[in-house]
């Protein structure tokens, strides 16, 4: 198997990022080898407040990696396994350490349930990890000083070959050109998209009736036994507005017949016409601006998903 180069994967054009979650790989662990790892790209793309890597354009979160630990760095928070795959690159990958009973909060619980491995909490059995191990590895990309990295999520002993065997198996068919997901550059149908597109409007939709208002800001209610009470309470406020704009058109003087009669009767006006009043009835209401709502991103529960498949 040969990596792709960072010129084949520069070259591949990018999905929009609001289309990132339909990829079948940016919620997906994702079988690969160190050398790929390395080569993959960020590319300045952001998703969910994330830097995402690609591979070609396929968007890249999860990695799921086997290999031997060559040696491991302990610093004062963190642990740094560097691990080797045969693939001719290594790749550091890091933990974070747990906090000691002296360091952490009175009122918070040490130790989290083994069942929500994250980041900040890895499931790692501290005690039986060494080096010349081989293990299996959940992690999320990341770099430092430009250099990848994988921050560890979860990470196990591999106890035969069989589970090499079927890692490497894994990796070889996901990059498969015929038939894996990564052989070839992501193509997003217009199907989908419009899908996709039906989906955002349902859900704005509901949003909107959870609210409760219309877009000038103002509460309707709906009609008893009439799904569409809003849109005609709606068109009728529209019909207002439109009434009074054209009274309020008809009611100006024209320029042109009253520059006429000043010219044929230079007479003075003895009563001249008032200001017209600043709170006329027929003057219609000004909007109120629109309020912008920031939805909340929901993260993936990393528990749910499957951890290695075997």
């Amino acid at each position: 198997m040969t990596s792709p180069s960072s010129s084949a994967s520069a070259l591949a054009p990018l999905v929009p990022p609001y289309l990132y979650g339909l990829s079948p790989t940016i919620h997906k662990w994702c079988a690969l080898r160190c050398a790929d790892i390395v080569s993959l790209t960020t590319r300045g793309v952001y998703f969910e407040d994330k830097l995402i890597h690609h591979h070609l354009n396929h968007p890249i979160r999860y990695i799921k990696l086997i290999g031997l630990i060559v040696s491991i760095d302990t610093f004062a928070r963190r642990r740094v396994y560097t691990i080797d795959d045969s693939s001719g690159v290594c790749i550091e990958c890091v933990a974070l350490l747990p906090l000691s009973p002296s360091e952490a909060p009175p009122n918070s619980n040490s130790h989290p349930p083994p069942n929500s491995p994250s980041i900040t909490t890895p499931q790692i059995p501290w005690n039986d990890i060494s080096e010349c191990k081989v293990v299996r590895i959940l992690g999320i990309v990341g770099s430092y000083m430009h250099v990848p990295q994988l921050q560890i999520v979860k990470m196990g002993m591999v106890g035969s070959t069989d589970v090499e065997r079927k890692w490497w198996d894994e990796c070889r068919e996901l990059k498969d050109p015929e038939r894996g997901i990564l052989g070839r550059e992501w193509v997003v149908a217009s199907e989908e998209v419009e899908r996709w597109k039906r989906r955002e409007r349902r859900r704005k939709a509901r949003e909107e009736e959870k609210r409760g208002g219309g877009r000038d800001g103002r509460v309707v209610k709906m009609k008893a036994g009439s799904g569409s009470g809003r849109r005609e309470d709606t068109l009728r406020a529209e019909e207002k507005r439109e009434l009074a704009r054209k009274k309020m058109t008809n009611s100006q003087p024209r320029s042109s017949t009253n520059t006429s009669h000043s010219t044929s009767n230079p007479k003075p006006n003895s009563h001249p016409s008032r200001p017209p009043h600043e709170t006329s009835p027929n003057k219609p209401l000004p909007r109120p601006p629109i309020k912008k709502r920031f939805i909340p991103t929901i993260l993936p529960d990393l528990s749910n998903y499957d951890t290695f498949g075997y």
